[in-house]
């Protein structure tokens, strides 16, 4: 026994030293395996070589816990689909290599969609597939239908698979995408003794029609063997034409007409090249010899006015350049229209033309503190940021006139131009003066305006107050977010003295109306502000909540002396302290239209008897008829500024900020809102003073204060 465990104990020992000197070998790089998914609504749970599962909730991308090594095969699978949907993996298998697999693609559809489609003319059995899959066996004549349904969002490809005997049958609209309704239009045509038609083209760079017997059409974007969906019979004849030439080029058919025999036609050959246009124009004002060039090669010796072709043509989707190699003595020729990308038509409008000798305009700048844009005769352009001599880059024909002007003035400066026009002698112009002065002048403009959203334009007045110098390139500077407004400034790009423009605006969307907005030029001094605001049907809008819809105020009270209630009850919920958090309850600091329910709720009719059922009683407005409940008793922090004896939050949207303070509303004086007093909520009740100026937030006695009662509402834009 002794014996045997010595035995059993080296035994171990040789084997756990074999063991250990296998530690010694590379450990296999690994990859990750994931992809995308898309379309998914519920969970869909995946899985990789028949583990590791991975559940997906949204779309987005995903990622397999568990690596696989170089060289190993991957094969991603749904194990488990959403309810009520379908989920297909694409480019889910192949072969690990040295980068992580990203391209697995995983679309989802709501339900599953069935592809299938009629059989006529069969005379034995016919194998289709789908997507190179789901063979259907068919033997008859009539509908069918494959097997696997298709999500949407994925593509069917109907394909014969294996043709009966003595029989060709041909697919028409067998592929597309899979929609929002089951595929049954794919037909299968067959006919006994009938072969198909086709070919390959070349040389096409677009599209091409082809037609077979002048109705079987086959429309071809690229290279590669073409087959017409509809067989011929045999000892029947068949003519490949082209119906509709690809733009540029002109394609032509070899082998393509003929008699069907007992096989299909293969051989048939379409040749495609570029269409070539000649080059040309005309010649003008010539008096001596130019020699003109095409895409620096095609040279052309002209001599008199009149037309000129070059002699080499350029194919179509190339491009031309004519220039002039060599000027005619004593002239100068220039050339318009000169290049380009060769269309489908010959180019006959080439202009050259020629004139006698040219001599450049210049001369000096004085006073510059900015940049200046001087420009000769409205085209040629010289930007300037220094006093001293200047030239402009494009000389003047002798007899040709010349005239600087002034383009773009200095941000803060007036220049003017002095022997800057005339008649192009026989030597250059060096005398234009440009002399650069301070000229700041100051604007004022309308206290504010109100933009109709989609219904028109707000106007500003712009008045230079100043006496002796012209306001430049006045706009209002528009806050950053206000991105759906467009301004139109066009009618102040040049204010006289005195003299007054209007800036217009207007918006496809409302935004919360806004103070300071700076309007200013390149030439004002202290800029003045102004402030803009919106409207929806002709209400003011106060508050801007989501992406679609706006809080309006009503044009005038609903009512001006009236209680807020007619009994000390605390209504639940509507507090300045209330919050959603509590069931059936608002925030009533905020939420007028929760509030004023509640409010309602509670004391029914008659409306007029409290301050929030005048506003719920209103069914007629600037829309039409309105029901019941659309117009609201605004809430406290709806009314007031932030802040305040209510404790409203800093930089929510309110009549009193954003209105009454901006001078857009006639809302002045004691007004009830929706929401309760927390401390003592069975007797009082927030009450707002708004006056421009001032902001006051009041707890008053609910039943013994009259106040007005200015409603509010949402308007959907």
């Amino acid at each position: 026994m002794q014996r045997a465990a010595h035995f059993l104990i080296a035994f171990t020992v040789v084997g756990v030293a074999i063991a250990m000197s296998g530690c010694n070998l590379t450990a296999v790089p690994t990859q990750t395996v994931g992809g995308a998914v898309s379309g998914l609504s519920g969970s869909v749970t995946l899985r990789i070589n028949g583990a590791d599962p991975l559940t997906l909730s949204a779309d987005g991308r995903f990622t397999f816990s568990t690596p696989l090594p170089q060289g190993t095969t991957y094969a991603v699978a749904v194990q488990t689909q959403p309810a009520g949907g379908t989920c297909a993996v694409n480019q889910g298998s192949g072969l690990v290599n040295t980068a992580n697999i990203t391209t697995v693609a995983v679309l989802c559809s709501a339900l599953p969609r069935t592809i299938g489609g009629t059989v006529s003319g069969l005379n034995g059995i016919v194998t289709l597939t789908n997507n190179a899959a789901d063979p259907k066996t068919i033997s008859s004549n009539g509908a069918f239908t494959f097997t696997t349904t298709l999500a949407q969002g994925t593509n069917y490809a109907v394909a014969i698979q294996t043709q009966p005997a003595n029989q060709t049958c041909a697919v028409t609209n067998g592929i597309g995408p899979v929609g929002d309704a089951n595929i049954t239009s794919v037909a299968v045509v067959c006919l006994t003794g009938a072969f198909t038609v086709g070919g390959a083209v070349s040389g096409l760079t677009g599209t091409v029609v082809l037609k077979d017997n002048g109705g079987d059409t086959r429309t071809i974007s690229s290279d590669g063997v073409f087959t017409f969906a509809t067989p011929v019979l045999d000892g029947q004849p068949y003519a490949v034409t082209v119906q509709t030439q690809p733009t540029g080029q002109t394609c032509s058919v070899g082998h393509g007409t003929g008699l069907m025999g007992a096989a299909g036609i293969t051989n048939v050959s379409v040749v495609c090249s570029a269409n070539s246009f000649s080059i040309g124009g005309t010649v003008s004002g010539l008096s001596g010899t130019v020699v003109i060039q095409d895409n620096g090669a095609d040279t052309r010796t002209v001599s008199s006015n009149g037309t000129f072709t070059f002699a080499t043509a350029v194919a179509y989707g190339g491009s031309y350049a004519v220039t002039v190699q060599t000027q005619p003595a004593g002239q100068t020729c220039t050339v318009s229209n000169s290049s380009g990308p060769m269309g489908a038509a010959n180019i006959t409008n080439v202009a050259i033309v020629c004139s006698v000798n040219s001599y450049t305009v210049g001369g000096t700048v004085s006073g510059l503190s900015g940049t200046v844009v001087l420009q000769d005769n409205g085209v040629d352009s010289q930007s300037i940021s220094s006093n001293g001599s200047f030239t402009f880059a494009t000389p003047i024909a002798e007899g040709s006139t010349y005239n600087v002007t002034v383009q773009t003035q200095p941000a803060t400066q007036t220049c003017t131009v002095a022997n800057g026009s005339g008649l192009m002698g026989g030597a250059n112009v060096t005398n234009a003066t440009v002399s650069c002065v301070a000229n700041t002048t100051t604007i004022s403009v309308t206290a504010n305006g109100t933009i109709p959203v989609s219904a028109g334009s707000a106007s500003l007045t712009v008045t230079n107050t100043g006496t002796t110098n012209t306001a430049h390139n006045v706009a209002a500077s528009l806050p950053g977010g206000w991105t759906a407004v467009t301004q139109d400034a066009s009618a102040c790009t040049a204010i006289a003295p005195l003299a007054t423009c209007t800036l217009s605006f207007s918006s496809t969307v409302p935004y919360v109306a806004q103070g300071g907005i700076t309007v200013s030029g390149d030439n004002i001094a202290s800029p003045p502000t102004t402030a803009l605001a919106f409207s929806l049907d002709g209400y003011l809008v106060y508050a801007v909540p989501t992406g679609s819809t706006a809080t309006v105020a009503a044009t005038s009270d609903a009512a001006s002396n009236v209680l807020w209630s007619a009994n000390l009850v605390a209504i639940a919920g509507i507090t300045d302290t209330s919050t959603v958090a509590g069931g059936a309850a608002c925030n009533g600091a905020s939420d007028g239209a929760c509030d004023s329910g509640q409010i309602e709720a509670h004391y029914l009719t008659p409306y007029t008897s409290y301050a929030a059922g005048q506003c719920y009683q209103i069914t007629s407005d600037n829309t039409g008829v309105v029901s019941l409940g659309t117009w609201h008793l605004p809430a406290i922090c709806e009314m007031g500024s932030s802040g305040g004896a209510a404790n409203c939050p800093t930089g929510a949207a309110n009549m009193s900020a954003n209105l009454v303070q901006l001078g857009f509303s006639t809302i002045s004086g004691g007004y009830w809102t929706s929401t309760e007093y927390a401390p003592d909520p069975s007797l009082g009740a927030w009450l707002e003073g708004l006056v421009p100026g001032q902001d006051n937030q009041i707890p008053a006695d609910k039943m013994t204060i009259a106040a007005s009662a200015r409603c509010g509402r949402s308007i959907g834009y």
